[in-house]
């Protein structure tokens, strides 16, 4: 039986704003990339961390994600975890105020989004969501807030509890080194809140219409008037001619 909402994450948001082609290529047709190796070793080393703060959060020995990492990885890895544990304040907190892999659903119509936090730490008077990357922090703090992530995770957060707007916060800590972390904390309030309530219902919108036109004629997700050097305006895929699509759950 298929599922009758859609499975969104900040990721298919993030995408749909930005490239609607390629959104449609990845998860509409399915059809994979090739990644750079560069890329994939960064990717499988940034999950590896993340694998290893989860241990460490919830009081788990770490040797067992260090040891399926060969050295000097495993070094670097144990290091980067350190850095954090000595600069960040919320990994001092008892279990019962913070949560690590978090996740949260919430249903918007026919759609569905799931958010997991790295880190939820939850007090009386305040909640704030932490999230570790493991590369340099951008040098335009604007582009960060207005991602996707920043703006679902904490949309989701405030819909689902108690909190006032005013009462979150989300908090980026970058992993430049093993000597070296920064942070980024975006504060929240209603106006955010309302602001990301309408950017969220205005893509819905348009993903569900481009959504439609795709089921029914085939007709490609269309470019956004400042995607003007995508490479899929010259090399553009062919759509699907045949075969019955599929909800998008992920």
């Amino acid at each position: 039986m298929t599922s009758p909402y859609f499975s969104l994450n900040q990721g298919h948001l993030q995408l749909l704003s930005t490239c609607p082609p390629q959104f449609q290529r990845r998860y509409l047709e399915q059809l994979g990339g090739l990644i750079e190796p560069d890329r994939q070793s960064k990717a499988e080393w940034g999950k590896t961390f993340h694998h290893l703060m989860q241990q460490w959060t919830l009081g788990l020995p770490v040797e067992t994600v260090l040891s399926q990492s060969a050295d000097p990885a495993a070094a670097e890895l144990r290091a980067s975890l350190q850095t954090l544990i000595e600069n960040v304040p919320a990994l001092q907190l008892p279990p019962t105020q913070r949560q690590a892999e978090h996740q949260r659903t919430l249903k918007l119509d026919a759609d569905l989004f799931t958010v997991v936090y790295d880190l939820l730490v939850t007090l009386p008077d305040r909640a704030e969501i932490l999230d570790w990357k493991t590369y340099p922090q951008p040098a335009k703090k604007a582009k960060i807030i207005d991602h996707w992530q920043t703006k679902l995770y904490l949309y989701v957060l405030a819909e689902t509890s108690d909190y006032e707007p005013e009462q979150l916060s989300m908090t980026y800590w970058f992993v430049q080194s093993t000597k070296q972390v920064k942070k980024l904390t975006i504060p929240y309030n209603q106006a955010d809140h309302q602001r990301n309530h309408k950017d969220l219902t205005h893509l819905l919108a348009q993903f569900h219409h481009w959504l439609e036109d795709w089921q029914q004629r085939r007709s490609p997700l269309p470019h956004h008037q400042n995607c003007q050097r995508c490479p899929y305006r010259t090399q553009f895929f062919n759509p699907v001619t045949s075969g019955q699509s599929r909800p998008l759950v992920v």
